[in-house]
């Protein structure tokens, strides 16, 4: 699994964007470890976005004009990208507050939510026990864990 950082946020820390290269680096390793498989054909964009950016791409896509935290979208087998996964940086600040918790976690969190899902993880309106339990999984392998 290849993981590529892209930013539509006009403005992004230096700093900032690489710690989060840091983290998006350490995400295949451990989503691979977790369901036991190499998974050399994916290739994804991960895109940090504005409110407003995810807000639009909700309402287009799923019909719900509102703000999300994570979006993920597979573009298919034969494309030299296999998905892109959008995560919105005010959620990842809010949501880490809320939860009590870093925004390294929050982050990687969303991040293994979007790979999840386009590796056929779903979970309805509820979260799915399995795809959470995944999830919490690989934030140990990750040193992320509750």
């Amino acid at each position: 699994m290849q993981l590529a950082l892209w930013l539509e946020l006009e403005e992004f820390p230096l700093p900032l964007k690489e710690e989060v290269a840091r983290i998006i680096a350490l995400i295949p390793h451990a989503v691979e470890k977790a369901v036991d498989r190499h998974l050399t054909s994916e290739r994804y964009n991960v895109i940090l976005s504005s409110d407003e950016f995810i807000r639009h791409l909700n309402r287009d896509f799923r019909g719900k004009d509102s703000v999300t935290d994570v979006l993920s979208f597979p573009l298919g087998s034969d494309e030299e990208v296999t998905g892109e996964i959008y995560i919105c940086w005010s959620r990842v600040l809010s949501q880490a507050e809320e939860y009590e918790h870093s925004w390294q976690r929050e982050f990687s969190f969303l991040l293994i939510h979007g790979v999840l899902h386009l590796l056929g993880f779903e979970h309805g309106e509820e979260p799915n026990p399995e795809m959470r339990t995944m999830e919490e999984r690989i934030l140990d392998i990750l040193g992320l864990g509750r």
